[in-house]
């Protein structure tokens, strides 16, 4: 107990003892950002980082000081490295350019998660889509309503609910209203097929006459006119589910784990 007590003790001392702020590199500051550990990858299991600072203890162990957003709330942790690791992490840095305003640009340019509330609100709905979610889940169904960042999915049996925070991906059409003039042609041929069905049941079936000996050219015409009722009654149906399969689908990554998971596995 006595060897246990003297151990924390020895840590606590040693967390305190230093202020000399260090540099991993003459690449990135005093003070690593937000953006510096994103391009240079320096703290990338780090979740909700906003800075860190390096500190010496000793001459073979270093204090991270890293700030970051735990369940909203900016937080400050605290991480004890060795000198092998600093050095590990300087040489992972010196081979990579110098952190430029254009390659700032072109690093965000991929990060949709950054931008996950505002691209989900341009969703058009409803539409089909398929989500990933919480990790390894997965959803496929008709995206109807999205509401204070919660999406609704029509399933065949039930209704789900998908909080943003927790979607990895999504993939669903960007873009459903560009055949929508052709919506009318739908509605022309899904109603001369009926007529053609109905035409064909027509000739299947043995002729009817009344009591007078005449042909029941009335059963005929009725058969006609609900054939073409019946087309033009799944002509939305029809013309909505060729638009969609006709439009391309495009993937969005809504999570920075999903993201760092497919770009540097």
């Amino acid at each position: 107990m006595k060897q246990v007590f003297i151990i924390f003790v020895n840590i606590i001392v040693m967390l305190n003892a230093q202020t000399e702020v260090v540099t991993l590199s003459e690449k990135v500051g005093t003070e690593i950002d937000v953006h510096e550990n994103r391009f240079y990858r320096i703290f990338p299991k780090e979740k909700g980082f906003i800075n860190a600072q390096l500190i010496k203890v000793s001459d073979s162990q270093y204090k991270v000081v890293i700030v970051k957003t735990v369940k909203k709330k900016k937080t400050e942790v605290i991480r004890i490295i060795s000198q092998k690791e600093i050095l590990r992490l300087k040489k992972e840095i010196d081979k990579k350019p110098i952190f430029t305003e254009k390659a700032k640009i072109s690093m965000y340019a991929g990060m949709d998660f950054l931008r996950g509330e505002k691209i989900i609100n341009q969703i058009e709905t409803p539409q089909y889509a398929i989500i990933k979610y919480s990790g390894k889940k997965h959803l496929k169904g008709t995206l109807f309503k999205i509401d204070n960042n919660v999406l609704y999915m029509q399933t065949p049996s039930t209704i789900e609910k998908i909080d943003l925070v927790d979607i990895d991906r999504i993939s669903y059409r960007t873009n459903l209203g560009q055949y929508e003039k052709y919506r009318y042609y739908f509605y022309a041929l899904t109603g001369v097929a009926g007529l053609r069905i109905a035409n064909y049941y027509n000739l299947q079936r043995p002729v009817t006459f009344n009591d007078y000996g005449f042909k029941r050219n009335d059963i005929v015409v009725y058969r006609h006119l609900l054939g073409i009722m019946v087309g033009l009654l799944f002509s939305s149906e029809v013309f909505d589910a060729i638009s969609t399969l006709l439009t391309s689908s495009d993937t969005i990554i809504l999570s920075e784990l999903e993201y760092e998971e497919e770009n540097f596995k």
